[in-house]
């Protein structure tokens, strides 16, 4: 076998090797009404609160899924009204973003934001609220604002990975969900740790 030929087969066995390692990976909330797909890097953690069917990370940013009755909300314009504000109401600077989307097919309206928290910390979030039909979901992600403009995207298109099996997980949800006391507001350590967030109640 030549050098060229010996190469090739090392190339195709490291390819092979770390296929699995960019592999999606799909998650499931504790009732197994709702699951996300995501990418390569993230992971499921514990639920801050009860609302939430779902949370994870990758170390730079937390997504937060949390699924709801459409009999809760006028529409989802009154919706994500109330979703955006519970995050941004104590972000000093913000001018929140509302933009038209549509997700897998499904009206939906997107938020963004950046702005100070009451520390001194400044977060970005990227809010996603979508109409399924049968069901209101909410994918909301926060990074710090260092790694906001890095993880934009990628939290914007956690919504159309998110898939609601049952509705189990929304008929637990009390609604209309107020603000929490406090946003995002520790700072990533050296370690690269995503910030902190009091959730949804």
């Amino acid at each position: 076998m030549n050098k060229g030929s010996i190469a090739l087969v090392v190339l195709a066995g490291l390819l092979t090797f770390t296929a699995p390692a960019g592999a999606d990976t799909t998650i499931k909330s504790d009732d197994a009404s709702v699951e996300i797909t995501v990418p390569n890097g993230w992971r499921q953690t514990k639920p801050m609160a009860p609302v939430i069917n779902i949370q994870a990370t990758n170390g730079r940013a937390v997504i937060f899924v949390r699924v709801v009755s459409k009999e809760d909300f006028k529409d989802l314009k009154s919706f994500a009204q109330v979703g955006s504000t519970r995050f941004t109401r104590n972000l000093t600077d913000a001018e929140p973003k509302f933009e038209d989307v549509e997700v897998n097919g499904h009206p939906a309206i997107r938020v963004s934001a950046e702005g100070t928290v009451t520390s001194g910390a400044r977060r970005g979030f990227m809010m996603t609220f979508v109409d399924t039909g049968t069901m209101f979901v909410e994918v909301v992600g926060v990074a710090n604002a260092s790694a906001y403009k890095a993880e934009q995207q990628t939290m914007a298109d956690m919504a159309g990975r998110v898939k609601v099996l049952t509705a189990a997980g929304a008929a637990a949800q009390p609604t209309p969900a107020p603000a929490p006391t406090q946003t995002p507001s520790a700072s990533p350590s050296a370690g690269g740790k995503p910030p902190s967030a009091r959730t949804p109640r």
